[in-house]
């Protein structure tokens, strides 16, 4: 049956060697973690930025500002893209870019623009009756 240690005569034996190795290796380790760190947080806060400011609604509630409006999603660069349609001219983007019109729609197929009224999502969930 093994027998209980005592955590005093554990730090007395291995503290010098665990404060030795603290002071060698620590500062290279808290540099890999800080590097590791940086990319996971820049793709946390993309997400919650696309989150907050979501580019399909925006672009919906722009297309039902203007005159006949409708909208296309582009893909440019392996990124979606809403182009916001007034009659048949392309009046905004969103998310917002300095991409050209005429780069977003090269190969897009004008017959899929929709209206807003076509896109939006609604879910009709069935009520349980009473009784």
């Amino acid at each position: 049956m093994p027998r209980k240690v005592n955590l005093a005569t554990l730090a007395i034996k291995y503290g010098p060697v665990v404060y030795a190795l603290a002071q060698r290796y620590g500062p290279t380790v808290v540099e890999q973690i800080m590097r590791q760190r940086d990319p996971a947080q820049r793709l946390i806060q993309d997400r919650q930025a696309r989150v907050r400011t979501n580019p399909r609604k925006l672009a919906l509630a722009h297309a039902d500002s203007v005159i006949e409006g409708a909208v296309q999603q582009v893909f440019h660069t392996g990124r979606p893209y809403w182009v916001v349609f007034s009659r048949s001219e392309p009046v905004g983007v969103h998310p917002h870019t300095n991409i050209p019109f005429e780069t977003l729609l090269l190969n897009a197929d004008p017959a899929r623009r929709m209206r807003p009224d076509d896109l939006r999502r609604t879910i009709h969930v069935p009520r349980r009756k009473k009784g």
